[in-house]
């Protein structure tokens, strides 16, 4: 495989930018029209996402490890892709599609790349496709063994905390394991889009799940103002490496610090860390005005109880908002508080809420002397791709965007 030929060819292909995707996708989908039911009707999100992931791959093209993994875990994810034939019948994701993309990908190379698309080169890249649709194949057929390729789970429960805030706890088909602090892929399939989001719960015995949505875009805003009970969602395979972390360093203090519904992961933390001994925990959830601490009574609460076999106090939840009119409690930022409550040079440090949210607070705790090691974020902007977001974890950290790890 010529390395070398790929990454320079890659790097004249990327100079199109959007247009190459945009043709990508037009092309696949008259090769294989089955395939646009797989995807939203907005493509803006997804043609991102493609011309992301290719460059992670050809970036890592020589590292067998890598690209190994990389291929795995995209395989294992695709399978809750599904597409409609003309006749309606729902299609899987199977090897033919990998065909068809494969097709698309060389003719969209050869219009991007014009005279210097040659024979050789379209054979390197012929091959190395055939070595990730492989790759990719295997790690769809080993998830096979241990997980289904979605859960198709029932709305038991829909809480309208605020106008644009709701609440609501699922039942999957299927024991759906994940680890406090990661998200799923979450469809309501009349939409026929994935959006991430995170439980807000420990898992529990009964396996019910519980999620926090604000009304921002059209999917959060149908889940907010049209789901019900009775209603049914499904769920892809569980993601993020980072705030699930939060057990790394269990002889040090830990701080969380949230915002808005950023809350949710944090919260199935908290509950987790209530079903061991106990660890010294600071809760800083902000908010602009009172009205927006919408999960504030069942803090209370978590702050209230002790946990297994440890002792009362380990929790200290601190609710602060930025307008603080016969407000009596903390005033000012999430960032701003959590501050003032330090120093927190010591302490293993979760952050989330939204991008600018995420930059700020990680920002601030690292002016007043936070090791940035120390802390763990992830990224929950829907344009991302968690699975390429994932193999960040290992790489030098760049609080300079949003601070996602």
């Amino acid at each position: 495989m010529d390395v070398l030929a790929l990454r320079q060819s890659w790097a004249q292909f990327c100079a199109a930018g959007p247009e190459a995707a945009k043709y990508f996708y037009a092309t696949l989908f008259v090769i294989a029209p089955e395939a646009r039911s797989m995807f939203p009707t907005n493509m803006s999100y997804q043609e991102d996402k493609l011309l992301a992931a290719l460059g992670h791959i050809v970036s890592h093209v020589d590292d067998e490890r890598e690209l190994s993994a990389f291929a795995h875990r995209l395989g294992a994810d695709h399978r809750r892709f599904r597409g409609t034939d003309r006749q309606g019948r729902e299609v899987p994701m199977g090897e033919w599609h990998y065909v068809w993309v494969g097709q698309a990908l060389l003719a969209t190379l050869e219009r991007f790349l014009g005279p210097r698309w040659t024979p050789q080169l379209r054979a390197q890249w012929a091959s190395a496709y055939e070595v990730v649709s492989r790759l990719m194949l295997t790690g769809a057929t080993d998830a096979e063994r241990s997980t289904p390729p979605y859960w198709e789970a029932e709305v038991l429960s829909v809480q309208r905390r605020r106008a644009d805030v709701c609440v609501f706890t699922v039942r999957p088909n299927y024991l759906c394991d994940y680890l406090p602090g990661q998200s799923l892929p979450v469809q309501v399939p009349q939409l026929r889009v994935w959006r991430y989001l995170s439980p807000a719960n420990a898992p529990r015995p009964d396996g019910t799940i519980e999620f926090h949505v604000r009304a921002a875009g059209r999917f959060s805003t149908h889940l907010v103002r049209r789901l019900r009970p009775g209603d049914q969602v499904l769920l892809g395979t569980p993601v993020g490496t980072a705030l699930s972390s939060y057990d790394r360093s269990p002889h040090l203090p830990l701080l969380l610090v949230a915002g808005g519904t950023g809350l949710a992961p944090l919260r199935a933390v908290v509950e987790a860390l209530r079903q061991g001994p106990g660890r010294a925990t600071t809760l800083v959830v902000g908010g602009r005005t009172a009205e927006d601490l919408y999960d504030d009574r069942v803090l209370r609460e978590l702050a209230s109880t002790w946990p297994s076999g440890g002792a009362g106090g380990w929790l200290r939840y601190v609710p602060t908002v930025e307008v603080g009119w016969q407000w009596s409690g903390a005033v000012g930022t999430a960032a701003d508080t959590a501050g003032r409550l330090g120093p927190w040079w010591d302490t293993d440090v979760l952050v989330c809420g939204s991008p600018e949210m995420t930059r700020e607070t990680i920002g601030a705790l690292v002016a007043t002397g936070v090791p940035a090691e120390r802390i763990l974020a992830e990224s929950y902007d829907h344009s991302l791709y968690p699975p390429l977001a994932e193999t960040a974890v290992a790489a030098s950290r760049d609080f300079t965007g949003t601070g996602a790890r």
